[in-house]
């Protein structure tokens, strides 16, 4: 089946664009806007299985929006689609509750990765972001570098969480029980003060304690 997406971004020629670009590769875009009013209305009248979310949207901002939409409709997944790089815009989008951060430079296909990442309940960071959250990470004072704050498991489940994976193939890939998998992730989410796990993961990358998807794993900083 295809993926429902409704795009929400107040460039009229880009948001016609990404509607053709998208039906093309054989998403049922059944919706689009160019700000929030129309977000919500035609979240509410849709419901799609994703939503594409500019950043900025005139006198909205996208972030904010993103922590509205999934307060209301809690199984909402959104995408936020970005012109800017700054690490610190993807880490409020993640936890606003996005489900991925999206770079406009990137070519279509990219974006598809993005969308069905999302559709499937899995966590999508374009790989541009790398050298931004690994920038952060080297100067960022608030993690011993020696150490870390997470544990070697619980390195290992965020790892395969940022790869795309869900919390019950991390299971299986780590032989570990569904249950056991949750417990790691709450720990880690506690550990790094992330307020959801897409959070966690991005703190995480930010300071260097897991990889950006699509890179390999660094060696375990603490046990």
């Amino acid at each position: 089946m295809s993926i429902r997406l409704v795009v929400i971004e107040d460039h009229p020629t880009l948001r016609e664009g990404l509607q053709l670009v998208l039906e093309h590769r054989g998403c049922d875009v059944v919706g689009a806007g160019g700000d929030a009013h129309a977000a919500r209305a035609l979240i509410a009248a849709k419901a799609p299985d994703v939503v594409i979310v500019d950043v900025h949207l005139g006198r909205d901002s996208g972030i904010e929006l993103t922590r509205e939409l999934i307060a209301l409709h809690p199984f909402c997944r959104i995408v936020l689609y970005a012109g800017s790089r700054d690490p610190e815009f993807a880490l409020a989008g993640l936890e606003a509750g996005a489900m991925g951060y999206a770079l406009k430079e990137g070519d279509p296909d990219e974006l598809m990765q993005a969308i069905q990442s999302a559709a499937a309940d899995q966590i999508y960071v374009d790989p541009r972001m790398r050298l931004m959250f690994d920038h952060l990470a080297s100067i960022d004072q608030s993690v011993d570098r020696e150490q870390g704050v997470l544990t070697q498991r619980e390195r290992e489940v965020m790892n395969l969480l940022a790869a795309g994976h869900t919390g019950e193939q991390v299971a299986k890939l780590l032989v570990l029980s569904a249950e056991t998998v949750k417990t790691h992730i709450r720990n880690a989410m506690t550990r790094l003060n992330a307020t959801t796990r897409v959070h966690a993961v991005a703190l995480g990358m930010r300071d260097g304690e897991i990889s950006p998807p699509g890179v390999a794993n660094p060696p375990a900083l603490g046990s």
